[in-house]
């Protein structure tokens, strides 16, 4: 009895510090250290197809998108709770259908030249972005769709190079349980007092929870340490969004594999500098 304890008390000891790297087998994190997010949104009208050409035209290695689902059922590329700022209908992005969705005008208030850019289905997105080097950054804004987004990547073939993103634990826990070879990432940031170590520490409970190694995280988190901790657990990371050139060139220098912003031409200068040292 007192040999197997003192041997199982030896084996505690002596057991490495938890790591998501150790507890399971993650799908790899597709290479985007670019991310445009909602599509190129500084030079075209977000979550449109402009933005998501203005994308791939630049070279950016990622295209993140919002999406949520139609009254009737059709899965969009919104980003807002309601349509109002981007069209001008004053109802809940679920609230619509399909058919109403299709009159508006999603470039208007974003300049003359972009006027009357109609909506764009998750399928269209999907489907443009398939035959390029970008791939889809999805982030879902609502429940009750989750199997919609899994087999829209599945009909595409991007399961093994599109991310999913999304702030619901939750959902992102049911993303990995509908597609084991899907990489889906929590994303969150900084809580009010709470240090970065206390948020390090707080995405390696809540991964481990939900069975990813992936998070993507507000920018003001990331220092030195924050990334070195989560490393230590098996975690990657990514950030949002990132425009101040400081800030860029900050997260740069870092380290961090994927940054996601508004501006990836200024993204993609700065790493291609970095990479050129």
């Amino acid at each position: 009895m007192k040999k197997s304890f003192v041997s199982a008390l030896a084996a505690l000891v002596l057991a490495p510090a938890f790591s998501l790297a150790q507890d399971a087998a993650f799908p790899p994190l597709p290479t985007t250290p670019t991310v445009a997010h909602r599509g190129f949104s500084a030079a075209a009208p977000e979550n449109t197809l402009s933005a998501v050409m203005a994308a791939i035209e630049v070279g950016a290695q990622g295209c993140e998108f919002d999406i949520y689902q139609s009254k009737d059922g059709v899965v969009y590329l919104n980003h807002d709770g309601k349509l109002k700022r981007t069209t001008g209908l004053d109802k809940g992005a679920g609230e619509a259908t399909f058919e109403e969705l299709r009159q508006l005008d999603f470039g208007a208030w974003k300049g003359e030249q972009f006027k009357g850019e109609k909506l764009t289905t998750y399928d269209e997105a999907l489907a443009v972005l398939k035959y390029t080097g970008t791939r889809p950054v999805v982030e879902v804004k609502a429940n009750g769709f989750e199997d919609k987004v899994v087999d829209g990547l599945r009909r595409f073939d991007l399961i093994e190079t599109a991310i999913v993103i999304d702030f619901s634990a939750d959902r992102v826990k049911k993303y990995r349980e509908l597609e084991p070879k899907l990489c889906a990432a929590w994303l969150t940031g900084l809580q009010k007092n709470e240090t970065r170590q206390q948020c390090a520490q707080r995405i390696i409970k809540t991964l481990k929870e939900i069975n990813t190694n992936v998070v993507d995280v507000h920018f003001g988190a990331v220092d030195a340490e924050f990334l070195k901790t989560l490393k230590d657990a098996g975690i990657r990371v990514m950030c949002w969004t990132v425009n101040n050139p400081a800030d860029i060139q900050r997260m740069v220098d870092l380290g961090v594999e994927s940054i996601t912003t508004d501006r990836p031409d200024l993204v993609l200068e700065a790493q291609k500098k970095a990479a050129a040292k």
